[in-house]
């Protein structure tokens, strides 16, 4: 077989800027030439397309499939057992951003918030959601001697734990744009209570916080796993507004406490 490359290319089922591409980048350049010195392809680059479309089905790309073609740095055996490993990494990388898009999913089908509203905290909920899997990871790993605190961990493994949880996180994102918005008690007292809604539906939550936030070693290790995103105007409002909601729960706490003592005496 001896055929220019607008023949090869039907032959192969590729194009001609295709092979023009893999030609300049020496990865099946053909040797020979007819004669009006134009190049043309043989049998021998016929197996080579065969090999490079196979090793591109793999995943190898472009550079690595020539390298491999030219220097045989590695056996197939070892080649097939790295691209399934590679596979896998992926195929586990699908499987969770697959779970991503479902949880945003149903916070879109909730009643409550519009379509609109929801999409201007979808950055800031994905990228919750993206980052959990190694935040948890960071917990288990630091506080693996405390039972209690790995059993709260492990509870928001829990689809319906998550569904709840994400349901309350958007309605306090939107209760904090309407304070920022509104710059009023009524919705400053939305935002407090839907802490409060939090707390409730999660009783173990502050011990977790305040344990975690006394844990200097722990943000030394793990800060960048925790660098999440939030506009500026959002983070600060919610930063000084959970510092004033649970700074009036401890203040009350205490109340309560000196109250309970007066009346023991």
């Amino acid at each position: 077989m001896e055929v220019t490359i607008g023949s090869f290319a039907k032959i192969v089922g590729t194009t001609v800027r295709t092979l023009r591409y893999y030609d300049k980048i020496g990865l099946l350049s053909p040797k020979k030439h007819n004669d009006h010195g134009n190049k043309v392809y043989t049998r021998k680059e016929w197996e080579s397309y065969q090999q490079i479309n196979i090793y591109k089905h793999l995943g190898l790309t472009l550079n690595d499939i020539k390298e491999q073609m030219t220097d045989h740095k590695m056996s197939n055996r070892e080649l097939l057992r790295i691209q399934k490993t590679l596979i896998e990494e992926k195929q586990e990388q699908l499987h969770e951003l697959k779970g991503v898009i479902t949880r945003m999913e149903r916070l879109y089908n909730f009643e409550d918030p519009s379509e609109g509203e929801l999409d201007q905290f979808a950055f800031i909920m994905l990228d919750l959601f993206m980052r959990e899997k190694k935040q948890m990871q960071a917990f288990e790993q630091h506080f693996n001697e405390d039972e209690q605190l790995m059993q709260h961990i492990k509870s928001y493994n829990k689809p319906e734990t998550q569904d709840l949880m994400d349901q309350v996180t958007w309605e306090l994102f939107q209760a904090i744009k309407d304070s920022i918005e509104l710059n009023d008690a009524t919705s400053k007292k939305k935002v407090h209570e839907t802490l409060e809604r939090m707390d409730s539906l999660f009783p173990d939550n502050e011990k977790f916080l305040f344990r975690v936030i006394d844990d200097d070693s722990f943000f030394e290790k793990h800060s960048s796993d925790f660098n999440n995103y939030f506009p500026e105007e959002i983070g600060n409002y919610m930063y000084k507004e959970m510092k004033a909601y649970y700074q009036e729960k401890q203040a009350r706490a205490t109340k309560s406490d000196q109250l309970d003592t007066k009346k023991d005496k």
